[in-house]
């Protein structure tokens, strides 16, 4: 969810519904004796904060029962991100600004870690797209990055075999082309050596995910490492030389993809878990107050 000027309404609103608690709490601070969560407009607040609580925890339902269609799925989002952020506020307000016990305290905390992660995901949520764009020019559907990734290693191999062919026309395909061109023909031995050594000992294994310390992981040494191949290499085999190094750019972006995929889902692990026990608790904090 991008954060741009369809937000602009519920930022207003956010301004306004605090501006008017806050106008009602200062006078209410000032004058009463005891100020907490137990009084009347302790409870209102209380009551308030805990409803946008609900309302930014019902996005789950929503998304879970799409069919449901109650409301734009848009407009439950932005709700979640606007009244959810406002609850803490809110939830301030109605504690007087003071933790209390032990579970007024305990759910405070989890308030202010939900409140930070769901400000984190906004802003993962508004920036990942743009980096997706800038950065992965070959991103694709993410269930299908293992099943491309081997496609990618299948066509490196073709595109090696084709190099020792073009030295070696007539000799046959398969693996034994590189060995069979070297022992034929002496003046390119060392290239073919070199070249097959490179692919062997870095450029498979790297696409192949063995070598997570591969300098293929940055565009820089890799530009460098084909270079090298080119000045290696007769001019015949450049194509080839060319065509293995986009491959190897297409793995090293649908890497970063799967690096920034992850980078979410690891956020919704942790405020999904956390938004869950602050709405539960909540209800405990209630339940409690309403009884004692």
């Amino acid at each position: 969810m991008r954060i741009d000027a369809t937000h602009r309404p519920w930022l207003i609103a956010s301004l306004w519904i605090l501006g008017i608690a806050l106008a009602a709490y200062v006078p209410y601070a000032l004058v009463a004796q005891h100020v907490s969560g137990g009084t009347a407009v302790g409870l209102i607040f209380g009551s308030i904060g805990f409803g946008f609580m609900l309302f930014a925890a019902a996005l789950g339902i929503r998304k879970r029962y799409p069919i449901w269609r109650i409301g734009r799925a848009q407009t439950w989002m932005r709700g979640h991100l606007w009244l959810g952020s406002l609850a803490f506020p809110i939830i301030l307000l109605h504690a007087g600004f003071h933790f209390g016990g032990w579970l007024t305290s305990l759910l405070m905390l989890l308030l202010i870690l939900v409140t930070a992660s769901g400000l984190v995901g906004a802003y993962l949520q508004h920036t990942l797209p743009t980096r997706l764009m800038r950065e992965v020019a070959f991103e694709t559907i993410y269930d299908q990055v293992d099943h491309i990734r081997g496609r990618l290693v299948v066509e490196a191999e073709e595109r090696v075999q084709g190099v020792a062919e073009h030295l070696a026309p007539g000799l046959g395909a398969g693996a034994t082309v590189v060995l069979t061109y070297i022992g034929a023909i002496p003046e390119i031995n060392t290239e073919l050596e070199k070249f097959t050594e490179t692919f062997e000992k870095q450029i498979r294994p790297w696409l192949e995910n063995k070598d997570r310390k591969s300098i293929l992981r940055h565009r820089e040494q890799s530009v460098q490492l084909f270079e090298e191949l080119h000045r290696m290499l007769p001019e015949g085999a450049w194509k080839t030389v060319d065509a293995l190094e986009e491959i190897c750019e297409e793995k090293r972006q649908l890497d970063r993809q799967v690096v920034l995929h992850r980078m979410l889902h690891a956020w919704l692990l942790c405020h999904i878990p956390l938004s869950v026990a602050l709405i539960v608790l909540g209800f405990v904090h209630a339940i409690g107050s309403l009884r004692y």
